[in-house]
C-alpha cells in the first residue's frame, strides 16, 4: 500500500491528514475508501500520540489498505500537525472540518465511494455527512441513539432501582442536570465562549456552543433520513453507551444496517482488532455492492 501526506486548506486553518491507498489503485481500477471522522469530544482526535505512537485512526487506515481499500485520517483541527484552535471551533466548525475531509477523499481519482467511520458522538458528523449525501456508506462504533439527557435520565433510572430509590430522587437529579445545561446557555448568552476543568492535572478547554450543540443532538431523528448501508459496532460491556442504543439506533435507519456486538468490550472500541477486521470485511463487501454511479 502506499500513505500520503495530505493538506487541507480552509481561510482560518489547515488540516493535516493521511492518505492510504492500496497497491494498485487508480483511475481505472478505482477502490472503495472510508474516511474517520474525529469527533466534538473535549480533546481532538489524532493520528499519532505521544512518542509518535499510531492512534486508532492511522492502524484503521493501515489496516483498509492493507485489505485493499483507500482511507483517509487527519488531525482535528489545533492538534497534530494541524493549525488552528480547537477550543475556538463549535460543532457546525468541526463539522465543516469533517466533510472538507470527506470530499478530499471522494476527489482522488483512485476512490469509487466513500464511507464514514466514526466513534462515539464522531456518530453526530456522520449522520449528517450521509443525510447529505456525502457518503455512501456508515461504520459507527459505540453510536448512541438518545439525546444526552435521555441518557442520563435513563442511568439515573437504572441506579435507583438497584438501590431502591424513590421517582422523587430521580426527577431531582434529572432537574440538576437541567439546571446544569441552562447554565451553559446562560454563559452563552452572557458572552462566554469557553470552560476550563482541570482533569487529572490536565488542563482541558471546552467550547460549549460545542457542548450544548452535543447535548442536544438527538442521533434517531437523525438516522432517519440516513438511507445508505450501515455498519453498528458496540461492545456489551460499555458503561458509557450501553449496547441497547445502538439497537435502538438500528431501528431508527430506513435503509439496511448490520449490527454487531463483542461481549468482551466496552467504550473504547476502536482498540478491539476483531472490530476493526469486521469493519475492514463489511467494507470490502459494501463496495462490491455498491453501483458505480452511486
Amino acid at each position: 500500500m502506499h500513505t500520503y501526506p495530505v493538506s487541507i486548506a480552509s481561510d482560518t486553518h489547515t488540516l493535516a491528514g493521511t492518505l492510504v491507498l492500496p497497491e494498485g489503485a487508480s483511475g481505472d481500477s478505482p477502490v472503495p475508501a472510508a474516511v474517520v471522522i474525529g469527533g466534538p469530544d473535549p480533546l481532538p482526535l489524532e493520528r499519532t500520540g505521544q512518542g509518535g505512537t499510531k492512534n486508532w485512526p492511522l492502524r484503521w487506515a493501515e489496516a483498509f489498505g492493507a485489505a485493499g481499500l483507500g482511507c483517509l485520517c487527519y488531525d482535528q483541527r489545533g492538534s497534530g500537525e494541524s493549525t488552528g484552535l480547537y477550543q475556538d471551533a463549535d460543532w457546525d466548525d468541526l463539522y465543516d472540518d469533517a466533510v472538507a475531509a470527506t470530499e478530499m477523499l471522494a476527489l482522488q481519482p483512485e476512490v469509487r465511494c466513500v464511507a464514514a467511520v466514526a466513534w462515539a458522538d464522531a456518530a453526530g458528523f456522520a449522520l449528517r455527512l450521509a443525510a447529505e449525501g456525502k457518503v455512501q456508506g456508515l461504520i459507527l462504533l459505540a453510536a448512541g441513539a438518545r439525546t444526552a439527557e435521555a441518557r442520563y435520565s435513563e442511568q439515573v433510572r437504572r441506579l435507583a432501582a438497584s438501590r431502591g430509590l424513590s421517582e422523587r430522587v430521580v426527577q431531582l437529579r434529572i432537574r440538576q442536570w437541567q439546571a446544569q445545561v441552562q447554565a451553559v446557555r446562560d454563559r452563552i448568552a452572557a458572552g462566554e465562549s469557553v470552560a476550563e476543568t482541570d482533569i487529572g492535572g490536565r488542563r482541558i478547554v471546552t467550547n460549549l456552543r460545542r457542548f450544548l450543540a452535543v447535548s442536544e443532538f438527538d442521533p434517531a431523528a437523525a438516522a432517519r433520513q440516513v438511507a445508505v448501508p450501515v455498519l453498528l459496532l458496540h461492545g456489551a460491556a460499555d458503561g458509557v453507551v450501553p449496547p441497547l442504543e445502538s439497537e435502538l439506533l438500528r431501528a431508527a435507519f430506513p435503509g439496511p444496517v448490520e449490527r454487531r456486538v463483542y461481549l468482551e468490550e466496552g467504550h473504547f472500541l476502536y482498540r478491539s482488532e476483531r472490530a476493526m477486521a469486521d469493519a475492514v470485511r463489511w467494507m470490502s463487501i459494501w463496495g462490491k455492492e455498491l453501483p458505480i454511479d452511486s
